[in-house]
C-alpha cells in the first residue's frame, strides 16, 4: 500500500527546501487516510503543456491532532524514514558530542535536539549512562520501540537504560485517530536510573532527577553558561535567582565565590541544591538557600539595601505562546529593573531567556528598560544562544530558544 502524500503549495516547497522543519495544518489539505504516527511523502505538483507531473519532495511525520501537521524527516532521496535511518541520525549526533565535549569531564549532554538532528519532536538527554526520552509530539509514538533500539545501540555509548519522559499532550488525540498505542512514562529500555542520578559538568558534580525533575532532569542548555558564571566568581557575593537545584550557584562557590545565594520557590530544588554543594566538598552552611517567590525576596532584599558583586537571573519562559510576547517583554523588563537594583557599581549582571518568541534583539530590549528603571547602565561583555549540543537549523528560527547576556553594570 503506498504512503499517504500531500501536495504541497509552491510557497511551501521553498520552505521545506530552505531546510524549516515544520508544516503547519492550515497551510495543506490533510493527508488521504493518514494518521497520526504516518510517514507521509510531500510532493511537488508541476504542470507542463497541460500536464501534471509529480516531483518528490521530502518525507514527513504526520500528526493529526497538532498545529504542526508535518515534520519533515528528510528531503535527501536516498532516504527511507524508518529503523535504519533513526540509526544513522542517532550516530550522527553522537559523533557531533563526541568531538566537541570533554567526555571525561562531562557525561551530561543533550544526544539528540529534535529538529537539529533530524529528528523533529525528539529530545534525548544523557546522564551518566542513562538516557532520558522526551517526545513533543504522540506521533513517534508508533516507532519508539525503533528508536529505542537506535538508541541503545549507540555507537561506542554504553547505555545502561532509557527513561522515557512522555510528552506534553495528552492521548486523547491519538485515541481520536483509532489508534492507542502511546505509552506512559517510565523505563523503556535496561535498568530504571537512580533518583537522583550523579553526573559530572566540567568536572563539577550535579544531581538530575530524571523522573520527577523539570525538563529532563537538568537544564542542559544552560552547562556553558554555568562554566562562563564559574570564570568570572572568584571573590564576589553571588545572588542566583530562580536557582532551581543550584546549577549556576555551585558553579559560582566552586570559582571562588566569597558566598552564594540561591532563591528558588521549590522546596525540593532549593533541598536538592544544598545537596549538591556538599556534594562538591563545600559546606552549604557558608552560603545562603532561600525557598521564596523571588519577588518576595528582592522586595525584601531592598529593604534591608542588600548588594550582590553577581546577580544570575534564569526565569522560566514568560512567553510560552507568540500572544504571549507584549506581556512577557513587560515582566522581563521589570524583573530585571528589580534585580538590577541589588548590584553593586561595577557588579555583573547575567540575564536569560529560554522563549523562542523573544528574540535576541527584544531580549536585549527588555535588558536596557529594566536598566533604565533601575537608573543603571549596562556594558554587554557576552551574548550567547544554545550550546554546540544543542543545534538548529539555520532555517528553522522557532529552535533557536536561549538568550543569555553578561552585562558589567554602572
Amino acid at each position: 500500500m503506498p504512503s499517504p502524500s500531500v501536495v504541497l503549495p509552491r510557497r511551501l516547497v521553498a520552505h521545506v527546501r530552505r531546510g524549516h522543519p515544520w508544516i503547519y495544518a492550515d497551510a495543506i489539505q490533510p493527508p488521504a487516510g493518514a494518521r497520526t504516527g504516518d510517514i507521509v511523502r510531500l510532493i511537488e505538483r508541476e504542470r507542463s503543456r497541460g500536464r501534471a507531473q509529480d516531483k518528490r519532495v521530502g518525507a514527513a511525520l504526520y500528526d493529526a491532532e497538532s498545529p504542526i501537521a508535518l515534520r519533515v524527516l528528510t528531503t535527501q532521496r536516498g532516504d527511507r524514514p524508518g529503523p535504519e535511518l533513526w540509526r544513522r541520525r542517532v550516530d550522527e549526533a553522537l559523533e557531533l558530542r563526541r568531538g566537541a565535549l570533554d567526555l571525561e569531564r562531562t557525561d551530561a549532554f543533550r544526544l539528540i535536539n529534535g529538529e537539529g538532528d533530524g529528528l523533529p519532536g525528539v529530545h534525548v538527554d544523557h546522564y551518566a549512562g542513562y538516557l532520558a526520552l522526551k517526545l513533543d509530539t504522540p506521533a513517534w509514538h508508533p516507532h519508539l520501540e525503533a528508536l529505542a533500539d537506535a538508541l541503545q545501540r549507540a555507537r561506542d555509548l554504553e547505555v545502561r537504560g532509557i527513561w522515557f519522559k512522555g510528552h506534553h499532550k495528552s492521548k486523547a488525540g491519538v485515541r481520536a485517530q483509532g489508534r492507542d498505542d502511546t505509552r506512559p512514562p517510565g523505563p523503556l529500555r535496561g535498568e530504571a536510573p537512580p533518583d537522583p542520578v550523579h553526573v559530572r559538568e566540567h568536572g563539577m558534580t550535579l544531581v538530575a532527577s530524571l523522573q520527577r525533575g523539570q525538563k529532563t532532569g537538568l537544564f542542559l542548555d544552560q552547562r556553558e553558561n554555568r562554566a562562563l558564571i564559574r570564570s568570572v566568581s572568584r571573590g564576589r557575593e553571588v545572588l542566583n535567582l530562580f536557582s532551581y537545584n543550584g546549577g549556576f550557584s555551585i558553579a559560582a562557590a566552586l570559582g571562588g565565590a566569597r558566598r552564594v545565594t540561591s532563591v528558588d520557590s521549590a522546596r525540593a530544588a532549593i533541598d536538592d541544591a544544598r545537596l549538591i554543594f556538599t556534594l562538591n566538598g563545600l559546606d552549604p552552611d557558608r552560603h545562603h538557600f532561600a525557598a521564596e517567590d523571588v519577588f518576595d525576596f528582592l522586595e525584601r532584599a531592598a529593604s534591608r539595601h542588600e548588594r550582590y558583586d553577581l546577580v544570575v537571573c534564569d526565569p522560566p519562559s514568560f512567553a510560552p505562546r507568540k500572544q504571549a510576547v507584549p506581556k512577557a517583554s513587560s515582566a522581563y523588563a521589570r524583573l530585571h529593573a528589580a534585580a538590577l537594583r541589588h548590584v553593586r557599581p561595577g557588579g555583573l549582571y547575567a540575564g536569560s531567556s529560554c522563549s523562542s518568541h523573544i528574540t535576541a534583539e527584544m531580549f536585549l530590549e527588555t535588558m536596557r528598560e529594566g536598566a533604565s528603571r533601575a537608573r543603571r547602565v549596562l556594558r554587554l561583555l557576552e551574548l550567547r544562544e544554545a550550546p554546540l549540543d544543542h543545534p538548529s537549523p539555520l532555517a528553522f528560527p522557532e529552535g533557536r530558544y536561549l538568550k543569555f547576556a553578561l552585562a558589567r553594570v554602572d
